[in-house]
């Protein structure tokens, strides 16, 4: 049995802590990558071994980053792609015939629903991880709070041109059981994006 069945079988049996285990091993991977995209190992020399000392030191110095990613992509963004996907499908796939209707009605509520939650959440997750004030609780509200104002619209704004690309292709070639994997992949890719210009904003 090669892998891609593997991990079906898996989603079909257990499909929320599948998706959020896809979700956690995305979002920390992002949080690498994002990383090393904003210039935190250039230092280390051009050469393949000093790139890879330069990863491992990252992993070694900033742990709790990648960790928070991880959490956030496995308790946050996974479980809002598996329910809100989940009940938009089975709710439009139910009880609308017309086929035109159902998309439309499908791409609304990914506008109007999941994309405002989901960024919502990553824009104060991406604040808490870029911000280094450690176990300084209190100063994470007015961050957040901050870069809600600031950043939000705009990456909602890019999120909605994402959302009419991603939902368009899930409607046509992706089985409703599997949209909140396919969103996870995506959207996954999208965040790791977003959280290079946060950081290349912020200087962390």
């Amino acid at each position: 049995m090669d892998l891609s069945r593997r991990y079906n079988k898996t989603l079909t049996q257990h499909p929320l802590v599948t998706k959020a285990l896809t979700g956690a091993i995305l979002s920390s991977l992002g949080e690498l990558i994002s990383q090393l995209s904003t210039g935190v190992v250039s230092r280390e020399g051009q050469s393949t071994l000093k790139r890879v000392r330069g990863v491992l030191k990252i992993v070694a110095r900033q742990p709790s980053k990648i960790l928070l990613m991880f959490c956030y992509g496995g308790l946050i963004n996974a479980p809002i792609n598996h329910y809100l996907y989940g009940w938009i499908t089975k709710y439009t796939n139910s009880k609308i015939v017309n086929v035109t209707l159902r998309r439309l009605l499908q791409l609304l509520a990914s506008f109007l629903i999941v994309s405002p939650i989901q960024v919502g959440f990553l824009v104060s997750s991406l604040t808490v991880v870029n911000q280094n004030v450690g176990w300084a609780l209190a100063k994470y509200p007015p961050m957040i709070k901050q870069n809600l104002r600031t950043k939000y619209f705009k990456i909602l704004s890019s999120s909605w041109v994402t959302s009419t690309i991603l939902v368009s292709i899930a409607q046509k070639y992706v089985e409703p059981a599997k949209w909140s994997v396919f969103f996870s992949f995506a959207y996954a890719i999208l965040a790791t994006g977003q959280n290079i210009y946060l950081k290349s904003v912020s200087g962390k």
